[in-house]
């Protein structure tokens, strides 16, 4: 195998897949990234057996082959190279020399013949979405995403495409993020839970224009862009019926600017308990008013006008929670529905009815 490289190409393409490595492996081969020559392109992948991903670099390949080399010293390696062409040829002894203007270097490989396989057969069919949409609804359910290993099916984000809608869930057990769009055609029904691991992954990559590609098959979610392909194992487990836990209407409605919402939170919070940052929140006809207080620490009160319509009532909740739903919405103003002090709230958009998320209330 000897390629050319554009150095600028070669660290973009690095970045795209080293993540995935996982710093301590079971197996060595999985601490390195394959290269293989694929027509006028190198093909860079790497996997830890859950999550894969594979992009191809334009090169001038000169010779074919494979290697597979340490993921981590060849992104250092070419990070710390000045912006000129890399040259790469394999040696007959499972090495690798890599040459830049006046820099050498070469590194110990291992074969690619015991590198696992990540992208699948082609998927049945795919569903087309616009990498901006699919990040916003990333955005708007990944924060709501368990970290409880016990809880294994909670440990990912609920793709759920069927009709003219894709819909993604996600939840903790205290609160749930439901983010909806219309495809605008109708998609064969696939429904998988996408690993955490997977969904910081794609968000990671995702620019800002171009169109993507996903698929669900009986145990692969798998994203396709323009010389990027990623896969990741489903989670097996049964994701809880989110639609019974969204409340149908409430008799309550809080109106608020999100900036002015969140500033007075972060401010009200900063004298809340530090376990679980509980902030108690007092409406009444146009005002709502922020109070926390800490048995060490003191207390907190702020006052803001709002449009609220409802009874007067006392609820509190976790400031953290808040704010992680107020920062999911891109628009001006959010709803605050509420039902009673011991009813979980519903924060929404005023204009975007795609996406909402239930907070559970806590005991102040």
């Amino acid at each position: 195998m000897e390629v050319v490289i554009d150095r600028d190409a070669f660290v973009k393409g690095l970045q795209m897949v080293q993540n995935i490595v996982e710093p301590r492996q079971t197996l060595p081969i999985l601490a390195n990234v394959l290269l293989e020559t694929d027509g006028e392109a190198v093909r860079v992948t790497a996997t830890d057996l859950e999550v894969g991903a594979r992009v191809a670099i334009p090169a001038k390949v000169a010779s074919k082959g494979a290697i597979t080399v340490s993921a981590r010293k060849l992104a250092e390696i070419v990070k710390e190279l000045p912006t000129a062409a890399v040259s790469l040829r394999v040696t007959d002894t499972a090495s690798v020399s890599l040459r830049c203007a006046g820099a050498t270097y070469k590194l110990v490989g291992l074969s690619p013949d015991d590198f696992p396989p990540v992208v699948p057969a082609s998927p049945a069919s795919w569903v087309s979405l616009d990498g901006k949409t699919l990040r916003e609804m990333l955005l708007q359910t990944s924060f709501a995403v368990s970290h409880d290993e016990t809880r294994y099916a909670l440990n990912g984000i609920l793709f759920v495409l069927q009709g003219k809608d894709v819909q993604m869930v996600a939840t903790d057990g205290h609160r749930l993020a439901v983010s909806k769009r219309s495809l605008g055609r109708g998609v064969g029904g696939m429904t998988g839970i996408v690993p955490r691991k997977a969904v910081s992954e794609i968000m990671r990559v995702l620019g800002a224009g171009e169109d993507v590609q996903i698929a669900i098959t009986e145990n692969q979610f798998v994203l396709q862009m323009p010389n990027f392909v990623m896969t990741a194992r489903l989670i097996e487990g049964q994701f809880p019926n989110y639609e019974a836990v969204v409340p149908k209407a409430h008799p309550s409605r809080l109106v608020v600017s999100r900036q002015a919402f969140a500033a007075a939170l972060r401010r009200v919070a900063v004298m809340a308990e530090e376990r679980n940052k509980p902030v108690k929140l007092s409406l009444a006809p146009a005002s709502l008013r922020l109070s926390a207080s800490s048995q060490d620490l003191g207390e907190a009160e702020e006052g803001m006008e709002v449009a609220y319509s409802g009874e007067e009532l006392v609820i509190g909740f976790n400031s953290r929670y808040l704010l992680d739903a107020v920062a999911a919405v891109e628009r001006d103003q959010i709803v605050l529905e509420l039902k009673d002090s011991l009813s979980p709230g519903v924060i929404k958009s005023v204009e975007d009815e795609g996406y909402c998320c239930v907070i559970m209330p806590m005991r102040i």
